[in-house]
């Protein structure tokens, strides 16, 4: 799929593993969300729903490709479109995730995050353990 960056998803339609987004911090830093996997149910795509990660990763600007690339995944978890653009972020670029399958089975072994959830996990790694 050609995507221009940044761009501001109203679904799923134009997500893709290895895209990310910045997550603004309370201490004026950024941490990173990333596009893990697009989900389905029954065999059909989830339009609102995808399989997000925390990377490894806080800076002072919000992230890059070649900040993320080679990065660990923190914290996974099922979570809404809402949770990228309910903090006023859009996805910036894409970065290169080992090769996995694109869309995965929505199945209850997989977390289910709240909107804001993403954000709270970035706290917890980057503000109240520094």
């Amino acid at each position: 799929m050609n995507v221009s960056y940044p761009f501001k998803p109203k679904s799923t339609a134009k997500l893709e593993r290895g895209q990310f987004w910045a997550i603004p911090l309370t201490n004026g830093k950024y941490c990173c969300g990333i596009v893990l996997h697009l989900l389905q149910t029954a065999g059909k795509k989830e339009q609102r729903t995808f399989h997000a990660g925390l990377v490894d990763w806080v800076g002072n600007i919000p992230p890059t490709t070649n900040d993320i690339n080679g990065r660990e995944i923190l914290e996974t978890g099922a979570t809404h479109i809402k949770t990228i653009t309910e903090v006023g972020s859009e996805i910036l670029g894409k970065s290169n995730l080992k090769p996995e399958e694109e869309v995965i089975e929505y199945t209850d072994s997989i977390h289910t995050w709240g909107y804001n959830f993403i954000n709270l996990l970035g706290e917890k790694h980057f503000v109240k353990n520094s």
